[in-house]
């Protein structure tokens, strides 16, 4: 196995990319992470599927160690990095995963690009759905903005994860060391910038049907429960199944919004399971 890290740069920024290559002739799946995480979210995954598969992760711009935003982002500008990224890696159609908000994006890329995306995973995504379809109002952030905007100086002013560990107990009381060392690094490396200005872009049903009406291939919902935090309500998950024939929908019960991390075995066993129908026909 050949494992290389190094930034690919857009045109505009440099993304941080890490890749687990076995040969060209066999599959190759992307990992896109959520929000204020970065490509090391997958590590307990990766290791075991870089065994089968040619991997590739990646820190989304504004966190982990790729390029920073300007005063003024949306989703689209996440989107457009992303195609180019794939454009200059691949020569052939890959396997996109996304978790949360990454799963929104590769939503979007493979609604917009048929042409790279071979099959989709969407780990407890984030779907855009209005609320009209998930009958349930979204979480409100536990934290408000003029929190958001206090914890975004204190990101810029920090000059180590260690200037944040303070804020990251009184937020994950319960937390143990080792987590909140974690979640301190990951504030760390997030662009203050996007804590400061959170994007809440809405959009209406006939724009979200639309969205995934372009979605030709097979797509794997791998969801949590959302009684432990899962993002994906039931009503939304009826509609999706309703209005995507070429999905599959499995449910890892004793996880929550992050099924991936939570219980990481259970979850590289289901991708194992379905990759028959996750591979290029």
């Amino acid at each position: 196995m050949q494992i290389i890290q190094k930034f690919v740069h857009t045109g505009d920024i440099a993304i941080d990319i890490k890749q687990y290559l076995l040969d060209s002739k066999i599959p190759h799946l992307v990992f896109i992470h959520g929000y204020s995480s970065s490509k090391n979210t997958w590590d307990r995954v990766t290791s075991e599927l870089s065994n089968f598969y040619n991997i590739t992760t990646l820190d989304l711009r504004g966190m982990g160690r790729s390029g920073r935003f300007s005063d003024k982002f949306t989703y689209d500008v996440w989107i457009n990095d992303l195609i180019i990224l794939i454009e200059k890696l691949f020569k052939q159609k890959i396997v996109l995963v996304g978790h949360s908000l990454g799963g929104w994006l590769a939503t979007n890329i493979t609604s917009k690009r048929p042409d790279l995306i071979s099959k989709l995973v969407l780990v407890d995504p984030y779907t855009a759905a209005p609320d009209e379809i998930r009958n349930k109002k979204r979480r409100i952030p536990s934290a408000d903005a003029k929190f958001r905007k206090n914890r975004s100086k204190n990101i810029k002013d920090a000059t180590t994860p260690g200037d944040l560990i303070s804020e990251t107990i009184k937020l994950y009381p319960n937390a143990s060391k080792h987590s909140i060392n974690i979640l301190s690094r990951m504030w760390f490396d997030l662009d203050h910038i996007l804590e400061k200005n959170r994007i809440r872009e809405k959009i209406s049903i006939d724009k979200f049907t639309k969205i995934y009406n372009k979605i030709n291939c097979n797509i794997l919902f791998i969801l949590g429960s959302p009684d432990l935090g899962g993002i994906v309500s039931k009503d939304e998950k009826n509609y999706l199944e309703n209005l995507l024939p070429n999905s599959k929908f499995l449910e890892l019960l004793n996880s929550g919004h992050t099924p991936h991390i939570e219980d990481h075995l259970k979850f590289i066993d289901k991708i194992k399971q379905e990759i028959n129908y996750l591979l290029p026909n």
